[in-house]
């Protein structure tokens, strides 16, 4: 039996008289990646905006592990949502300091975090002189310093090499081997086609696709079926 980390209950959100997401029931497996796909505007940083607590004007409910959603679950979720939410004119060690000392985390956790998403030898640079490469990484690494259970991700790949693409696929997997919970938006279907253990599709707000892949699937063809007409 499946067991689910977050599930939504027709989720739904209006701006004004436009409906952004149609009641959308995600049933997002514990310990897996779940890509969450559609092109722009489709309502997948709107849906990780509600998850995460950043909206909170929506119809509908959500569970995280079973319990109904509450502001307290978001200390077991990290998020990096659009862009890093750093200070330009800090170092990437100083922006984790910062995090770590809010939430009283031990300080010796911030190099290796760094290590791991090849950070750490930036020294005095300053996040504004970081490429979009390297704001990712710094997004994530700030996102994994509470080491939380569920990881939700918008678009990680953005302004990564080939390298650094399969870099994070490598570790998102690793953390998928320790029981985390990993959700990701992307409007590029083959940064899914190897990672993804479930997917969701989004088309004008509504979920038209929602199952368990192997990586052997045609994503194009499935997300092409399920999107046109």
């Amino acid at each position: 039996m499946t067991e689910y980390i977050l599930t939504t209950n027709q989720l739904t959100k209006r701006f004004k008289q436009k409906v952004v997401l149609n009641h959308i029931n995600l049933k997002i497996p514990q310990g897996k990646i779940y890509g969450l796909l559609g092109i722009n505007g489709a309502g997948k940083s709107t849906t990780m905006k509600i998850i995460t607590g950043i909206i909170t004007d929506f119809e509908g409910g959500m569970e995280f592990k079973h319990q109904p959603w509450h502001r307290s679950i978001l200390q077991q979720i990290g998020s990096l949502i659009e862009y890093p939410a750093a200070y330009g004119n800090l170092t990437a060690f100083d922006n984790m300091k910062i995090i770590a000392l809010e939430d009283h985390l031990p300080l010796e956790k911030i190099p290796v975090i760094l290590a791991r998403l090849n950070i750490d030898n930036t020294g005095n640079k300053k996040v504004k002189n970081f490429s979009l490469g390297m704001k990712q990484r710094l997004g994530i690494a700030m996102a994994m310093l509470k080491n939380p259970d569920f990881l939700i991700l918008d678009e990680p790949f953005n302004g990564l090499d080939p390298y650094g693409i399969k870099e994070l696929k490598t570790y998102l997997k690793e953390l998928t081997q320790t029981g985390k919970t990993v959700l990701i938006s992307s409007h590029i279907l083959p940064e899914l086609q190897d990672i993804a253990e479930f997917i969701g599709i989004l088309n004008n707000g509504s979920l038209v696709y929602q199952q368990a892949v192997t990586g052997k699937e045609d994503l194009n063809q499935i997300f092409f079926e399920k999107t046109q007409g």
